[in-house]
């Protein structure tokens, strides 16, 4: 047996479901893109990586060196990253800027429900929102290098320590044996995506919690001068080629 009969009599369906599936991921992040870019919530977000985003499918090759198992050649998770748009510079590339100076990166990953390793499956398909204060051991690293940590690292089960208003609190944990140099805290919410089917449900859901967290956690760590006005600029660095 090669081909399984079963399988090929649903693949056209499920293929087109899926591909629908990913316009709809594709609607929401531009949503997600118009909205963080107003103050509505007491901060703008600037998304991370242009265009792309973040997933755990690496390539369509029949096998290779990355963490995931070679056969997940259709991702279960995406993401993106954000982070405060008033530390990039007009013209700067937001990928540059250093994870010691921007300090928090805020994160949105839909994710299928299923198939990973370090997460029981769910009841439904969810959406990971959240914010994050990771603390890399290399001080000059930027944000673009530490968001694709996060999105490899995070490990929920083994790192969570608390539920705080409605949001999962836990750290991040040094583990240099596979690569993660991350230290620092982390908020979380899992959303079910069936709670996200209109533009409302996700200005509830996604828009305003996670901005209002963001500005929470950025008012207590922001130092203020003498003068009551907040520090000048963060540097930005060039992105590495």
């Amino acid at each position: 047996m090669i081909f399984r009969e079963d399988v090929l009599a649903e693949t056209a369906t499920a293929y087109h479901q899926l591909t629908e599936y990913y316009r709809d991921i594709r609607a929401f992040f531009e949503v997600l893109a118009v909205r963080f870019a107003l103050p509505e919530y007491g901060v703008r977000l600037r998304p991370l990586a242009g265009n792309e985003l973040f997933s755990n499918a690496n390539s369509y090759r029949l096998s290779d060196d990355s963490a995931y198992p070679y056969y997940l050649w259709t991702p279960t998770w995406l993401g993106r990253f954000y982070v405060d748009a008033d530390h990039v510079r007009a013209g700067q590339d937001a990928d540059g800027l250093l994870t010691s100076r921007a300090r928090l990166i805020a994160y949105v990953w839909p994710w299928l429900g299923f198939n990973d390793a370090y997460v029981g499956d769910a009841d439904h398909p969810e959406c990971w929102i959240g914010v994050a204060e990771p603390k890399p051991e290399d001080e000059d690293e930027t944000v673009r290098a530490t968001a694709q940590s996060l999105f490899n690292y995070f490990r929920l089960e083994n790192t969570v320590e608390a539920e705080d208003d409605g949001w999962l609190v836990g750290g991040f944990r040094s583990h240099l044996a596979i690569g993660c140099n991350l230290t620092g805290r982390w908020y979380l919410r899992r959303v079910p995506m069936a709670s996200l089917t209109s533009y409302y449900q996700v200005e509830k859901n996604v828009i305003r919690p996670l901005g209002e967290k963001f500005a929470e956690l950025r008012a207590a760590l922001t130092p203020v001068r003498e003068n009551g006005h907040p520090p000048v600029l963060d540097r930005v660095t060039a992105p590495p080629r």
